[in-house]
């Protein structure tokens, strides 16, 4: 018999996990930047991660860029390609390996990068201005921690053979609880 939804009873679920409120303050931030990277610089948030780590690892393969900025392989080349034509990344053949694209920063990307990191600082300084210094320094490792435990436990799930769902305990037969009873 299925019970109609508008007469169920709430099932009081836990609905304030830490990972939510990451996800929320993240959410807000990253729009924020976007709107204002945007307007100042002319690029979107996910360029300018990708600008940074062009920027700090001239020569860098497209390979090694997914890796760092965690973007996935689809969008990291797309926003690539378009900052190609747009003049602030140059790709070239790579020298010990032809088969690798290596990318750098043209001048053009340099002005833009560090424009963006001008902004970056001071937005980042103003959310830093809701914590105290100590707190900021405890949200640091704890941030930290958490992401070492988020990696392990991927890493973990996605090496580790599935395991046997764990079996129900034997039931012991009458005679076995009549000897344990006496």
């Amino acid at each position: 018999m299925t019970t109609s939804t508008n007469k169920r009873k709430p099932l009081n679920l836990q609905v304030d996990y830490v990972t939510i409120t990451l996800d929320v303050v993240n959410e807000r931030m990253k729009a924020q930047a976007s709107d204002l990277y945007q307007r100042e610089c002319g690029v979107s948030l996910r360029e300018v991660r990708l600008l940074r780590f062009i920027g700090n690892e001239p020569g860098l393969t497209l390979t090694r860029l997914i890796e760092c900025s965690h973007l996935e392989k689809t969008l990291a080349s797309k926003a690539i390609t378009a900052l190609v034509r747009r003049g602030l990344v140059l790709r070239s053949v790579g020298k010990t390996d032809a088969r690798q694209i290596c990318l750098y920063l043209t001048d053009e990307g340099v002005a833009v990068v560090m424009d963006a990191e001008r902004i970056g600082r001071a937005a980042i300084q103003a959310f830093r201005e809701a914590l105290s210094e100590d707190e900021h320094a405890f949200f640091e490792v704890c941030l930290h921690k958490l992401a070492r435990a988020a990696e392990q436990t991927c890493t973990s799930s996605s090496t580790a053979p599935p395991q046997p769902s764990p079996k129900p305990p034997a039931r012991a037969s009458k005679r076995a609880t009549a000897r344990k009873a006496a």
